[in-house]
């Protein structure tokens, strides 16, 4: 797997857009190469669902970081370059939400496969969730371990984890107005855990 088949697959055009064709495609062999070391040395908890985590999210974004970081732009700076890039994806998966939600009967139905969803997609082998409620008002649980954020404590650069909890916040928008997303703290920004609170805006409590 390489850079063009993860949710990073724009960089390189973005790459050359922004620091111009030679540094860009510069930056961009380089995010590769710290891509493949990552993706080389990568434990995957013998689960499938960490591996897509981790192959097609977490070590594009990481390995553009530490590319930028190679390249002796500041944290500040990198940090803004990466998460413009995972804001893009995130805004494709929010298009993505969009659609699901105008299907009809929305919240009940994602309210009657939350459940499966999350202990197929973020399984224990990466996640520790904690359920608060799941009724016809909401969908509220508590994430208490993250592999995200574990990774990017053990690479060194656990300021990088904020990035893809801003990011909940673009995708999840999607769901409105038939679900509202609400989260006090995460884990990436210093908190205790991350909460999903997921509200049926809908007042059908069915």
């Amino acid at each position: 797997m390489n850079l063009k088949d993860t949710k990073l697959f724009f960089l390189e055009e973005d790459c050359i857009r922004q620091f111009n064709r030679d540094r860009g495609k510069a930056i961009y062999r380089q995010a590769e190469e710290r891509y493949e070391k990552l993706t080389g040395h990568a434990d995957y908890r013998g689960n499938e669902a960490v591996k897509t985590h981790l192959t097609m999210n977490l070590y594009p974004a990481m390995a553009y970081y530490q590319a930028l970081q190679e390249e002796e732009f500041s944290q500040e700076d990198a940090l803004a370059f990466v998460r413009a890039e995972t804001i893009r994806a995130a805004n494709i998966k929010k298009a993505e939400q969009a659609k699901l939600v105008k299907l009809p009967c929305a919240y009940l139905m994602f309210r009657l496969f939350v459940k499966s969803f999350m202990k197929k997609k973020f399984p224990p082998e990466g996640f520790n969730t904690r359920w608060i409620r799941c009724d016809g008002k909401g969908v509220h649980f508590d994430m208490t371990r993250c592999i995200y954020r574990e990774i990017c404590d053990a690479e060194g650069c656990p300021e990088l984890c904020s990035v893809f909890c801003e990011n909940d916040d673009i995708a999840f928008s999607g769901l409105m107005p038939r679900i509202r997303f609400e989260r006090t703290g995460t884990l990436g920004k210093g908190a205790d855990c991350c909460d999903f609170h997921f509200v049926n805006n809908r007042g059908n409590h069915g």
